[in-house]
């Protein structure tokens, strides 16, 4: 198959190329490369330059957005590893050490085991402290809140609380 000529696509083009001079041809030819430029720069050149200053804009907190990702995915390893070790000990025994080592076994009022939960009562401890011992249960010994009873107490801070934990 060949190319369709310039006599195929219009007759009247066809003839008026074939009249003009060459120095026409040439600043037609030109004049041709010129709009073409043009509309290369127009509609790939531009928005490819849009496109580049839009990601160079982004590029900061899209990386901040990874390095979030990848630390909390760090932080789900270690949690996997630390449950992983965690889980053939002893829940109670577990929880036990726990408490005397954030000095919060006074508070106690029920510890109970069963089924390989373990039942906490506090009858008046601080908040902070119960947060702090959850996520301490949590991290060393992969024992995570399964139901959790909060009642606030007089005292600023405190609260009645009743917590079950398992693995």
């Amino acid at each position: 198959m060949t190319a369709p000529s310039l006599h195929m696509l219009s007759p009247a083009l066809a003839g008026a190329w074939d009249r003009a001079s060459r120095r026409e041809r040439a600043l037609l030819a030109l004049a041709a490369a010129v709009v073409a430029f043009a509309v290369l720069w127009l509609w790939i050149w531009q928005p490819m330059n849009a496109d580049i200053a839009r990601l160079e804009r982004d590029l900061p907190r899209t990386q901040a957005v990874l390095a979030a990702a990848r630390a909390q995915a760090d932080d789900l390893v270690a949690l996997q590893r630390s449950s992983a070790r965690a889980k053939s000990g002893d829940a109670r025994a577990a929880v036990e050490r726990v408490l005397a080592e954030r000095a919060l076994r006074a508070a106690v009022g029920t510890l109970d085991t069963q089924d390989g939960r373990v039942r906490l009562g506090f009858p008046a401890v601080r908040f902070d402290a119960l947060v702090g011992l959850l996520d301490a249960l949590a991290k060393t010994e992969g024992l995570r809140v399964v139901d959790a009873t909060l009642t606030a107490r007089v005292d600023a801070g405190t609260v009645r609380a009743d917590v079950t934990l398992a693995r």
